[in-house]
């Protein structure tokens, strides 16, 4: 950067950092800073803005923006600030939103996130809005995507009562991701990708515009090679660049030379990772290599994943039709169940046909 640029960017920021003493909302701050700054550097003065402001509203708002976009350590900070709030909206706010962490990553059973819920004050939309939410997260783990109709018109009236203009179309942004994954599982792809798409147009939250692109490039898996692949490396690119820990070594080990062997592309990525590893050396007629790479403890107690990778590259069908119908009976996943189904009927194909 040369002189006169970093002269510069020190007035920008002198003028944004004036200017945010007097803003009670978040949308505004963005607003203001978007047009002079990058992207990441939007989203980071944004998150710095979330924890200084003195503004409730601000903070209430920002607990959805840090969490939304993976600042894990700013959220757990903003979290406990609103806890501490005299504001009982904030406070209800803080500490639903932490339960519903902890229940989606295991540290907190279903009966006692209910329990807990329950306790704490929801007579605001935005709480309202969070407890439906977490409800349709604890249907959804069950795979019991179809409750989403029962609580659509409630969650979506809901969030009209929501004032802040940022939280709401933030958890606007939350109900498109819903909507996504609930017709992604029905395999209704061209309207998955149309809410996939509306989450994509929020430039203000990348953290969710890396993981909307990593989940939309595998919804071309069956018919776009391009646009999957297009897809998955932007939210490769965008996990890196947000440091994003859990989404950029997932992409990079697992999916994207997965993605590549499937397409018959298998020198595209190197790996490290013995699952992709094996299917990779399958995929170049390598198979018993590849049958000594994957692991062959208990399949039959392996997720309909791990049974379709140990079916095909051992060519044990039972475990394929097992694979079929655990996408089908326990997730209700009629998109990725075409992989057992289509590996079925390859195999059947090349059955010699009796004479």
């Amino acid at each position: 950067m040369n002189q006169s640029s970093a002269c510069k960017e020190a007035i920008d920021l002198g003028k944004l950092s004036a200017a945010s003493g007097r803003m009670t909302d978040l949308w505004s701050f963005i607003q203001l800073a978007e047009p002079s700054h990058e992207v990441k550097q939007t989203a980071d003065l944004a998150a710095r803005f979330c924890l200084q402001s003195a503004s409730a509203d601000v903070q209430l708002a920002g607990i959805d923006f840090l969490g939304m976009n993976f600042y894990e350590k700013e959220l757990q900070l903003l979290i406990d600030k609103n806890k501490q709030s005299s504001h009982a909206r904030n406070k209800s706010y803080a500490q639903l939103y932490e339960l519903i962490i902890q229940y989606q990553i295991y540290k907190l059973p279903g009966d006692e996130y209910e329990r807990q819920t329950s306790r704490v004050c929801a007579d605001y939309p935005e709480a309202k809005a969070l407890i439906l939410i977490g409800k349709i997260y604890q249907h959804f783990y069950w795979s019991d995507y179809y409750i989403l109709g029962h609580y659509l018109d409630d969650l979506q009236e809901t969030i009209l009562h929501i004032k802040d203009y940022m939280l709401q179309h933030m958890m606007k942004v939350r109900l498109e991701k819903l909507l996504f994954q609930y017709h992604w599982k029905r395999n209704e792809l061209i309207i998955a990708r149309k809410h996939s798409s509306n989450v994509l147009d929020h430039t203000y939250l990348p953290g969710q515009r890396a993981m909307q692109h990593y989940k939309m490039g595998l919804t071309f898996l069956f018919d776009d090679k391009i646009a999957s692949f297009s897809h998955l490396a932007e939210g490769s690119k965008l996990a890196k660049q947000y440091d994003i820990t859990f989404l950029a070594p997932l992409l990079e080990r697992q999916v994207l030379p997965i993605v590549a062997a499937h397409f018959d592309l298998p020198h595209r990525f190197v790996t490290d990772d013995p699952y992709a590893l094996a299917y990779i050396e399958f995929q170049l007629g390598q198979t018993g290599n590849a049958r000594k790479r994957y692991p062959v403890w208990k399949p039959e107690k392996q997720t309909a994943f791990y049974k379709y990778f140990y079916g095909l590259i051992y060519q044990k069908k039972d475990f394929l039709v097992d694979s079929y119908h655990q996408f089908i009976r326990q997730h209700k996943d009629f998109y990725f169940s075409r992989l057992p189904m289509y590996a079925i009927q390859d195999m059947d194909n090349r059955r010699p046909s009796p004479r």
